[in-house]
């Protein structure tokens, strides 16, 4: 990722990189929100410039990890705190991602879950996003920028 990402925003919401003072929010959205969170380094992708904070006015509701593939942009991961769903919020980090993505000339942003997760997949489907064919216990879904 490049360092100079511009700040993006939307009325009520700002998508913005990390900085060390956000980690400690950071860590409690993932803690209450991704089952993996212990193996997640917010440190290491603050420092690589992949962790972005999304924001409403002044309150840090949510995060996504951002890396550039060869020609896609990968959401790593997503993370909205559970007081802020229902507001259109991480539909919203998924439209700056593409925004990101393009800015970036890439084609596309993808993202993939567990096969299980199928409310998840169903939400990601009515916001663009198609499967691509891949085996395992995991789902590729990608959407064109």
């Amino acid at each position: 990722m490049e360092s100079a990402v511009p700040v993006i925003h939307r009325v009520e919401h700002r998508m913005r990189l990390a900085d060390r003072n956000d980690l400690s929010r950071l860590t409690e959205i993932a803690q209450a929100t991704l089952s993996d969170a212990a193996k997640l380094d917010l440190t290491a992708l603050q420092h690589e410039q992949s962790l972005f904070v999304a924001e409403w006015r002044t309150a840090i509701d949510g995060f996504t990890v951002l890396l550039a593939l060869q020609d896609s942009l990968l959401i790593h991961r997503l993370a909205v705190a559970e007081e802020a769903r229902g507001r259109g919020l991480g539909s919203w980090m998924l439209d700056v991602a593409g925004h990101h993505a393009r800015q970036l000339g890439l084609a596309a942003v993808e993202i993939q879950r567990a096969v299980e997760e199928r409310e998840t997949i169903a939400w990601l489907q009515r916001r663009g996003f198609s499967p691509m064919p891949h085996g395992g216990n995991r789902l590729y879904l990608r959407r064109p920028v």
